[in-house]
């Protein structure tokens, strides 16, 4: 039985996998994001069936920079990921990492940012939305990474600054409403 996405995950393009190949990746990314990136790099990197397929080359790409240092190598493989799926959320959780471990904290604000603006509901305002297209798994990693740098929400206006009244005012009365 031809396997042509993660059970869990978004859905991926690329070749059909037979089960052993569906089942490797799936153990090879569940270890990277747990934090085993050695075991997953090893796994993923030598197979050119699942190299042709972005999600693999993603994380590949996140491996690459945590194990050898190779950010530019990296930040490629994430980029032609995402020309290739511009809608996965885990391709900009990927590419924030890397720029997190090249010491860009502005740049992976930014990446996360827009990987969270991929989340069905975004547009409203609310994330909390269960995707149909199974991507919560995805942003929870990526809202993770986000507490994780200690990022507060946006401010309401953006010309000014966090602190100035307006903006408090406006974000309590945000979150009174659940717009925030």
């Amino acid at each position: 039985m031809p396997f042509n996405a993660l059970a869990e995950r978004t859905e991926i393009s690329g070749p059909t996998l037979d089960p052993d190949q569906y089942e490797m990746m799936k153990k090879a990314i569940s270890a990277i994001d747990r934090g085993h990136t050695l075991h997953g790099l090893i796994t993923l990197e030598h197979s050119p069936t699942l190299r042709a397929i972005p999600v693999v080359n993603s994380y590949v790409g996140y491996c690459m920079a945590k194990e050898r240092g190779e950010i530019r190598e990296a930040v490629e493989l994430c980029q032609v990921a995402l020309q290739s799926e511009p809608r996965n959320p885990i391709h900009y959780l990927n590419l924030g990492r890397i720029y997190l471990l090249a010491g860009d904290k502005g740049k992976a604000i930014a990446t996360f940012w827009k990987g969270i603006s991929k989340a069905p509901g975004a547009e409203r305002g609310v994330v909390a939305d269960v995707p149909r297209n199974g991507n919560c798994r995805e942003h929870a990693l990526i809202l993770d990474e986000l507490r994780r740098l200690g990022i507060r929400k946006r401010v309401a206006f953006a010309s000014l600054h966090r602190s100035h009244p307006l903006n408090r005012i406006a974000g309590k009365l945000m979150a009174s409403f659940g717009r925030r």
